[in-house]
């Protein structure tokens, strides 16, 4: 047999014993998708030498030992999609295997891959991760054979500066349906060395003259698809990149910073283009704008900063308007305080106050009985 077919069923495990069977010596495609399966035993695959396809997808599976796929020399593609509750290794590889060539993470719930995550699958030619949760695309070790990466639909904001340093080989990137906004001047020249197809399309681009300068110029020298939509400015917002060629940038901005940005995003893509093969860029030199150019964007931002800046202005007013009224009457309230007899002196004077009303209430009573008494005489 060399085409096993066990989906949609109720699996629950792979374990030690599960493919076995003499029959399946000479097994060459898995397809385990659909299932229930939660467990696989880390020997479950250890005498398939012929395996070349295993489809784990739409099951339970949570991780995977790294070492499953260690004694199948002839593995070429591995799906794991679909696996809701997935969780890659936070300090090294989720897999071990040097011939494995496609690998399908997509639909996993992924928040982030690790840099080492596929460090110890070395000729990794294709990954897909598409359909996950990733906000920020990180650097990754030991894959500099990847040729297509898919990283749609998720939640892209950023992408670090050498992300795509590391994949010298890199011909077919997607990163569409993101939440990317803008690019790096780095990170636009190093597209330029992605020669087959690179997908932007249903991300929050920000049309300013810095994208104008950069990315949308890029793609205009590169022949690149040229139907991405603008979501800000007012301007420009539901218009696609196009709109650039009538109506140019924010009028208020000044040429000269754009013939700077172009100037450095080609200087840096020299610098992309002499780099190693293997991947080393501890020498690389990332020159980023020395000002970029204003945009509606920031300029509503510095009138907010504006509003800010006079609003504390009066409150310091009014502060150093009440503040000698305050010390005036704290000044009258401690000073009353210290006229005040404390202590002993404080009961003498209760004391001296008894005995005057005592002799006050003395001299009524006399006065009262001699005036009886005359009454009477």
């Amino acid at each position: 047999m060399q085409i096993l077919d066990i989906f949609d069923n109720v699996l629950q495990f792979l374990d030690k014993t599960s493919l076995r069977h003499p029959g399946l010596a000479s097994l060459v495609q898995l397809n385990a998708s659909r299932n229930y399966i939660s467990d696989i035993h880390e020997e479950a695959f250890l005498y398939q030498t012929k395996l070349q396809t295993v489809d784990l997808s739409s099951n339970s599976l949570k991780h995977i030992e790294t070492k499953t796929f260690i004694r199948s020399p002839s593995l070429q593609m591995l799906s794991l999609s679909n696996n809701k509750h997935f969780s890659l290794n936070e300090g090294g590889s989720f897999l071990s295997s040097t011939s494995l060539r496609v690998l399908h993470l997509s639909a996993c719930n992924l928040s982030h891959i690790p840099p080492k995550t596929f460090q110890a699958l070395p000729n990794l030619q294709e990954l897909h991760i598409s359909h996950n949760q990733i906000i920020t695309l990180y650097p990754l070790q030991g894959v500099q054979h990847i040729t297509t990466l898919d990283m749609s639909d998720n939640y892209l904001k950023d992408l670090q500066s050498d992300v795509f340093v590391a994949l010298p080989k890199l011909t077919d990137l997607n990163l569409s349906f993101n939440n990317l906004s803008t690019l790096t001047v780095s990170v636009t020249a190093q597209l330029a060395n992605v020669r087959n197809v690179v997908d932007l399309q249903g991300n929050p681009w920000v049309c300013d003259c810095v994208m104008y300068s950069t990315m949308y110029c890029w793609c205009r020298n590169n022949s690149f698809n040229m139907s991405l939509v603008c979501s800000s400015p007012s301007k420009f917002e539901g218009k696609l990149w196009t709109v650039y060629e009538e109506e140019g940038c924010d009028d208020d901005d000044d040429d000269d910073d754009h013939t700077d940005v172009e100037n450095q995003v080609q200087n840096v893509t020299m610098i992309t283009d002499n780099l190693p093969s293997n991947g080393s860029h501890a020498n690389y030199s990332i020159l980023q704008p020395s000002g970029p150019a204003p945009t509606k964007i920031k300029k509503g931002n510095m009138k907010h900063s504006s509003v800010y800046f006079y609003w504390s202005i009066a409150l310091a007013v009014l502060f150093l308007f009440l503040l000698p009224i305050v010390i005036l009457l704290c000044k009258r309230l401690l000073a009353s305080r210290r006229l005040m007899p404390t202590g002993p002196a404080q009961q003498m004077l209760k004391n001296a106050r008894y005995q005057l009303s005592t002799g006050e209430m003395q001299a009524t009573t006399v006065l009262l009985l001699s005036q009886q008494t005359q009454s009477t005489v």
